[in-house]
């Protein structure tokens, strides 16, 4: 089970550190089972700290000029907001959104400087800010992002995503400063959806002369820096943009052009190199080293270390269309997952910096039901009685078999040493049950390709803001077969996601969140895993970099070399 001592500290931590606001630590708190009350006694025993980070620097001490180093865990996908499979740190130099996270997470203007929902919850109306212009020199207004959400919507136009904008049935731009999203029904969720990354507002006009080679040499955005190169496997580099009219962010402190003179981005696959990189100064920040290490790297004088847990986990897909290995029996896939240790991987993988995931999303949601804790415990012996009722039998080397069929199969990662690593453990520990899995580790590129093909199995790690509406695109019928690449078709979780994109207000979400974790949790569309806490690293010349849990990056309006 989740120990909730370990949450509540966490949270507690979070909040002292300006990362959460007391709503949402309160709010945290109860779904954990928390009551109010307690988490105010703890509070007037440790009261929070009252001075801003020292990241936060003041903006009349910030210089201008210099290239950060950026150190990155993954490969990079091509930065086209409307077709990648997955967005990067790069994403928010380049681009904008109408809307944006604070650190205390309460959705702020961007490109949109203010928003209004309808009674009945169908209208969305948002007002465009003044000044804003893609690096092309085309001004933004309520056409251009018009332009954007239409392409979304078009079936034609690849967008992974697409279907969290299905309940958006037209959109308007009656002016140029107004753009309005009319609902087929009530969807609250909207504006959760139209801050994250694939909604970030890209120049159309340049996107359609460029076809396939949008976002491979060219980059029309809104961000403060400008595209300048990307090598997959390498690096992404992206300059100062000297035009840049400014934001209008709130929360940042230098609303005009950033101080940096560019970014540049480095790929370190190989997580033991991540620490070292930046202990010998070879980067300036870095996100997410080996686990192992983040020790070490609180205890340097030179690096400020920030952790919190994140709001997205790692799944295990098998794919519904192997009948011959019963992937679509629920009993099949509950025995796979009883099969897991997760707190094994906990103390192996992880280091005890993160959480056994019992259910789609993890307790660092403010949707979390701890509810789903009965589901998916380790339990061998139950595992192969299971097994052993769909007919499964060991055969003379332990593999399972039935009807002349050996229960063996494929597994894809990609090629990074923890996706790696977890794949090696889930090979050992399903081998017990008596299941011989191939673990094939590929790079990122190739990994994309691979499961929208449906392979035998996959590793994934997804990475959202808004977790439910991200883990819906790999269980939902409706996706299948991109991104729902174990081509999953469950009853339950359906009724579920229609539940949760027709919810009308706050507390209707809640329950719709609630009863779609349930039913993702006995029914294991995928297998839930396990969470890593996110950690970040700075050296200490750099300031105004402020990574927090409500945004899956940082932005670097602020940030300067010291």
């Amino acid at each position: 089970m989740v120990d909730r001592n370990d949450v509540l500290n966490r949270l507690l931590n979070d909040y002292q550190a300006r990362r959460l606001s007391r709503r949402d630590l309160m709010q945290q708190a109860a779904a954990i089972g928390v009551s109010a009350s307690s988490v105010a006694t703890l509070l007037a025993a440790a009261p929070r700290v009252g001075a801003a980070p020292a990241s936060r620097a003041a903006v009349q001490e910030a210089k201008t000029g210099g290239i950060l180093r950026e150190g990155y865990d993954l490969d990079f996908s091509r930065m086209d907001p409307v077709a990648t499979n997955w967005y990067d740190p790069a994403f928010f130099a380049l681009y904008e959104s109408l809307l944006i996270d604070s650190p205390e997470g309460q959705l702020e203007p961007q490109l949109a400087q203010g928003w209004n929902v309808s009674d009945d919850g169908k209208q969305v109306t948002f007002t465009i800010r003044d000044g804003a212009k893609f690096h092309s020199g085309r001004p933004v207004n309520a056409q251009a992002v018009k332009e954007v959400y239409d392409t979304i919507k078009d079936p034609v136009s690849g967008s992974p995503l697409a279907s969290l904008f299905a309940p958006v049935e037209t959109i308007e731009a009656p002016d140029e400063k107004t753009l309005v999203l009319n609902m087929k029904h009530p969807y609250y969720e909207v504006l959760n959806v139209v801050k994250t990354g694939y909604w970030a507002i890209v120049n159309i006009t340049t996107r359609t002369e460029l076809g396939a080679e949008y976002g491979q040499q060219v980059i029309d955005g809104t961000g403060p820096f400008t595209f300048e190169e990307w090598v997959p496997g390498s690096h992404v580099s992206v300059k100062r943009w000297e035009e840049y009219p400014g934001s209008i962010v709130p929360y940042f402190q230098n609303k005009g052009k950033a101080y940096l003179d560019g970014i540049r981005w480095e790929a370190i696959l190989e997580a033991a190199q991540r620490a070292v990189r930046i202990e010998n100064g070879e980067i300036d920040t870095l996100r997410n080293p080996a686990l192992q290490d983040a020790a070490r790297l609180q205890a340097n004088p030179d690096l400020n270390v920030i952790t919190f847990s994140e709001p997205s986990g790692y799944i295990f897909g098998l794919n519904f269309e192997r009948t011959d290995l019963d992937f679509h029996e629920l009993k099949m896939r509950q025995a796979v997952s009883h099969a897991i240790d997760r707190s094994a991987i906990l103390k192996a993988l992880l280091f005890e910096q993160g959480n056994p995931l019992y259910g789609p999303i993890t307790p660092a949601d403010k949707h979390y039901a701890p509810e789903v804790e009965q589901f998916n415990q380790f339990d061998l012996d139950r595992a192969k009685a299971l097994v052993a009722e769909l007919g499964w039998q060991a055969g003379d080397d332990g593999i399972l078999q039935k009807n002349g069929k050996r229960l063996e199969f494929r597994l894809v990662v990609q090629a990074e040493s923890f996706n790696r690593d977890l794949g090696s453990v889930l090979q050992a520990q399903v081998k017990k049950l008596g299941m011989d899995l191939q673990v094939e580790a590929i790079d990122r590129g190739t990994f994309f390709n691979e499961i929208s093909q449906g392979p035998d199995s996959y590793l994934f790690y997804y990475l959202w803001p808004v977790p439910i509406d991200v883990v819906i695109l790999f269980v939902g019928s409706a996706t299948i077969p991109v991104p729902n690449w174990g081509r999953a078709s469950v009853p339950a979780v359906d009724e579920a996601i229609t539940a949760w994109q027709q919810a009308p207000d706050e507390a209707a979400l809640a329950a719709a969140g609630k009863q779609f974790q349930l039913a993702v949790a006995e029914h294991l569309p995928t297998i839930p895993l396990v969470v890593r806490n996110n950690v970040w690293v700075q050296r200490k010349n750099v300031h105004g970099w402020l990574p927090h849990q409500y945004d899956i990056y940082p932005h670097y309006n602020d940030v300067w070399l010291g």
